[in-house]
C-alpha cells in the first residue's frame, strides 16, 4: 500500500465524530503505512503522529507557513498520498503539495465550503483522487457538483464500542450523580452546537418535569456552553439538567447505563447539517430507546416507530410527546431498545472499514 499521510485537525483523543472516524479508519492499518500530522492541542507526539501548527489566521492562505515544513515531512517519511477530512483549508493545502489525495467528507464541512469558497471547493474535490462520504445524505450534497461518482467512496463510521462495565462503578456513579430509584433519565452526547439541539430537549424537560423526576444529561464540550447554562437557568432546571464536559472516553459508559431514553433532536439546515451521528449506534448497541432528528444521517440508520422515533425540525411539543411516551410505556421503549439494537449491528467495526479504506488507498 501507499503510504499515506493523514492531515486533520481532529484526531484521537480528542472526542469528536471527525476524530474518532479517522482513529478508527486508520488503527487498524499497518504503522509503516501511515502517518497522522494534526494540531489538535489534545494529541501528543508520537512515532506515529506529529502535532504542528497547521495554519495561522492572519496569513493568507492560512497554511502558507507549514508548505516547507510539509514538505519536509513528507520527503523524510516517503509519503505517497494524503487523506484530509478538512476540505478547507488542507484540502487546498494538499492541492498546492500536487501530490495525489484523498477528501473526507461528513456534512457541515462540505456545506461550509461551498457557501464561502465554492470554486475554491469545487476544484480541490475535483482534483482529488477520491472523495470519501459518511453517508448517504452527505453525498447528495455533492450531486448538484456534477463531479465523477465513480471516485466517490461510501464509508459509514464504525462502531467499535465497548459495552463492558463494573457494576461497582455503575453504583459509584449512580450516586455521584444522586439517581434515586423514581429518577427517569434522559441523555445526549456531542457537541454543545446549535446542530445537536441540546435546548430543544431543555425546554421539553421544561415541559415534562411536572410528570416525571427527569434528570437530564448533557454530555460533550463546545461554544453553546454558557447559552445552554443561561437557558437551564431562566427555566429554573438547575436540579433537572446537568452538563459534563469533562467526562473520560471510559466512563461515558456508565451514562449510557443510567439512562432510560437517549435523545439527540438534532437540527438540519442548508449548511451545518447531521452528516451521521455516531453516538446513535453507541447508543443503539445499547439497546437503548432512541429520539432523533428526522434529518440527515439519522434517516439512513433509523425508521419512525420502527427502531426508533424522529423528531421534525425543532419541534419541541412532539419532542415532549415522544419522551413522554417512552418513559410512560416500557413495552414500547424496550421493543424500540431492541430494534435500534438489531440495525446497529448492520455497521461494519473499524476493522472492516479499514480494509474498504485500504482498498481505496491501494
Amino acid at each position: 500500500m501507499k503510504k499515506t499521510l493523514l492531515l486533520t485537525k481532529e484526531y484521537f483523543p480528542w472526542r469528536g465524530g471527525i476524530a474518532n472516524y479517522c482513529y478508527g479508519l486508520f488503527k487498524h492499518f499497518s504503522s509503516s503505512d501511515y502517518l497522522v500530522v494534526t494540531d489538535n492541542p489534545e494529541v501528543k507526539n508520537s512515532e506515529q503522529v506529529i502535532n504542528l501548527r497547521l495554519d495561522w489566521s492572519l496569513v493568507k492562505p492560512s497554511w502558507l507557513p507549514i508548505v516547507f515544513k510539509l514538505k519536509s515531512i513528507i520527503k523524510k517519511h516517503k509519503i505517497e498520498q494524503i487523506v484530509t477530512p478538512n476540505i478547507l483549508p488542507l484540502g487546498a493545502l494538499a492541492n498546492f503539495l500536487k501530490i495525489p489525495y484523498f477528501i473526507s467528507l461528513h456534512g457541515l464541512d462540505i456545506n461550509l465550503a461551498l457557501r464561502n469558497k465554492p470554486k475554491a471547493a469545487k476544484k480541490i474535490l475535483s482534483e482529488s483522487q477520491g472523495i470519501i462520504v459518511n453517508s448517504l445524505s452527505t453525498k447528495e450534497i455533492l450531486d448538484p457538483l456534477g463531479l465523477d461518482k465513480t471516485k466517490i467512496h461510501l464509508i459509514y463510521p464504525s462502531l467499535d464500542f465497548d459495552s463492558t462495565y463494573d457494576p461497582v462503578k455503575l453504583a459509584a456513579w449512580r450516586n455521584k450523580l444522586a439517581l434515586g430509584d423514581e429518577d427517569k433519565v434522559i441523555l445526549t452526547v456531542g457537541r454543545l452546537v446549535k446542530r445537536k439541539g441540546q435546548d430543544l430537549v431543555i425546554r421539553a424537560v421544561d415541559h415534562l418535569r411536572s410528570d416525571f423526576s427527569l434528570k437530564y444529561f448533557i454530555v460533550g464540550q463546545g461554544p453553546d456552553r454558557d447559552y445552554l447554562e443561561s437557558l437551564i437557568k431562566e427555566k429554573h432546571l438547575e436540579n433537572n439538567v446537568f452538563i459534563k464536559d469533562n467526562i473520560d472516553s471510559e466512563d461515558l459508559i456508565y451514562f449510557y447505563r443510567l439512562a432510560n431514553v437517549f435523545v439527540m433532536s438534532h437540527r438540519d439546515d442548508p449548511i451545518d447539517v447531521e452528516g451521521f451521528g455516531i453516538v446513535f449506534l453507541e447508543a443503539a448497541s445499547l439497546s437503548l430507546p432512541i429520539i432523533a432528528g428526522s434529518s440527515g444521517g439519522a434517516k439512513e440508520i433509523f425508521k419512525h416507530r420502527n427502531n426508533a422515533l424522529l423528531v421534525e425540525r425543532d419541534s419541541i411539543c412532539q419532542l415532549a410527546r415522544y419522551i413522554k411516551e417512552l418513559l410512560s410505556n416500557p413495552s414500547l421503549a424496550s421493543s424500540l431498545g431492541k430494534a435500534a439494537y438489531k440495525r446497529s449491528q448492520d455497521f461494519k467495526g473499524t476493522s472492516g472499514q479499514s480494509k474498504i479504506l485500504k482498498n481505496i488507498l491501494s
